[in-house]
């Protein structure tokens, strides 16, 4: 469609028309949702709820599923509302604050007068309202839900969910908390609250991964194998072709990281078939770990005093010939490792003094093979 002649004005008439036949639909749409969850459709089905049954039969996020399941079984209790919604006079998202707010035990003044505000001051409304009762708090907790949905190349994640109040404070202060300690990491101010909280919850994912059953470090990464398209490999680009087995495809930063830090096999893929198989590359003998770690007594980069997370790294990379030589490896704390080096690029100037380590960026053509 072309608007080309149409003024602004039209334009945006036009657009609140569309808006309210949409609210025409959605009214369609509850009464159907209705009387599908009448008939248990989501047991049925093999789904645990009508929420989770909704996301997936219409493609569908799971918040906009629960308020499309709430305003089907609420809808009923006020008809007026229910005609509103049909006629266009509300919007959806209108028409489900007004519901969560009766809900909440708002009288009718209160309804009246939300009318007047914009939704964000009507949820602010809904929670002063809200009283928590031992219903409303199981309910809470039932509807727990974390889900991680990959892109189609898996090369990221994005992360929702939804806790309950204790439990969602808890995650929420935890989170905040490891985000302001990262922080203070030499170079951390210069990231976003955003970018420190992703950070902070990859970092307490390592702390879950690296523990033993009894609650002592476990050295090292564990051990993985790797594809390797040996095709994308010797190609142009930067490009490494791999992909952890059963996990996400890796380019060649985390595929350094994951050479230094565990027990990686490298299987060799061509038009999808193995064609040569690596040895499984040792993870750096424990031995060795409590030697490098001695002899450094925290992270070498200059200037840093955090011992956050110590890892021991390769000078030269495993994948140019490094080994696990006390000579080739110098102790850094977990921002210097994971994010300067493996992430940003950064990489150690190997004139530097072995307990005043220098990163520098790599110069295209200009630094040795086999340096990071």
């Amino acid at each position: 469609m072309f608007f080309y002649s149409r003024t602004a004005d039209e334009l945006a008439l036009r657009l609140r028309e569309v808006e309210a036949e949409i609210s025409d639909l959605r009214c369609e749409q509850a009464t159907l949702v209705n009387e599908l969850d009448k008939i248990h459709v989501a047991g049925r089905t093999g789904h645990r709820s009508m929420n989770e049954w909704l996301s997936a039969e219409l493609d569908v996020s799971r918040t906009f599923a629960s308020d499309l399941v709430f305003c089907a079984r609420n809808l009923v209790k006020d008809r007026p509302l229910n005609a509103r919604l049909g006629e266009g006079d509300v919007t959806f998202d209108r028409a489900v604050a007004l519901m969560r707010l009766a809900d909440a035990g708002a009288d009718a003044a209160t309804l009246s007068h939300s009318e007047t505000m914009d939704l964000p001051a009507v949820r602010r409304l809904i929670a002063t309202q809200r009283r928590i009762t031992r219903i409303t708090a199981h309910q809470a907790f039932t509807e727990r839900f974390v889900t991680v949905q990959a892109t189609l190349d898996e090369s990221s994640r994005r992360f929702t969910g939804q806790l309950a109040g204790v439990d969602g404070d808890v995650f929420e202060r935890a989170l905040y908390a490891r985000a302001d300690e990262l922080r203070l990491l030499p170079g951390g101010d210069g990231y976003t609250r955003g970018q420190l909280q992703a950070d902070a919850l990859v970092a307490m994912a390592h702390d879950s991964l690296n523990r033993t059953r009894n609650g002592e470090d476990t050295p090292g990464g564990g051990s993985v194998s790797i594809l390797v398209d040996l095709d994308a490999a010797n190609g142009t680009g930067g490009e490494s072709g791999a992909q952890v087995e059963y996990g996400p495809r890796v380019g060649p930063a985390a595929l350094e990281e994951l050479l230094c830090t565990g027990t990686v096999q490298i299987i060799g893929l061509r038009d999808g078939d193995p064609v040569v198989t690596s040895k499984a590359s040792r993870a750096i003998p424990p031995a060795v770990r409590r030697l490098v770690a001695t002899r450094d007594g925290g992270c070498t980069i200059a200037g840093c005093v955090s011992r956050y997370r110590l890892e021991p790294h390769h000078i030269v990379l495993r994948s140019n010939g490094g080994s696990h030589d006390p000579e080739n490896l110098t102790t850094l704390c977990w921002f210097h490792h994971h994010i300067a080096i493996h992430q940003q690029g950064l990489r150690i100037d190997p004139n530097s003094p072995p307990l005043k380590r220098r990163l520098i960026r790599p110069r295209p053509g200009h630094d040795p093979p086999g340096l990071e």
